[in-house]
């Protein structure tokens, strides 16, 4: 299948497929003259992508999983699983960070009410 109808298929833009191929992401595909031929595997590797990129992940996070899927033609279910995993945990440790900038607001807010006489 050409470009255009992975592109329908996947709901991604044909720039983004290209830019997937340049760093990686999915396999450069066999060419036809000037036209780039997609399979299947293309498919599942951008709907993959796509599907990851929404809950958070990015690129750079989806190498190994989509290297893995790729060269296997199956799903590594053990790597996604560690990398669901560490953003859980990366998603855990921002929280963190935003409940105490949360607590450090409202300590700020009294302390200036009171500093200037309207607490």
């Amino acid at each position: 299948m050409y470009i255009g109808k992975l592109a329908e298929l996947t709901g991604a833009t044909r720039k983004a497929i290209r830019h997937y191929e340049s760093i990686g992401l999915i396999p450069s595909p066999q060419r036809k003259g000037n036209y780039r031929i997609y399979t299947m595997l293309d498919v599942h590797l951008v709907k993959m992508i796509r599907r990851a990129q929404s809950v958070g992940f990015s690129l750079a996070e989806l190498n190994e999983l989509t290297a893995t899927k790729a060269s296997t033609g199956s799903f590594p279910i053990g790597i996604a699983n560690q990398l669901i995993a560490e953003k859980q945990t990366q998603l855990q440790q921002q929280k963190l960070t935003i409940e105490t900038t949360e607590q450090n607001l409202v300590i700020l807010y009294k302390e200036l009410n009171e500093l200037y006489g309207l607490g």
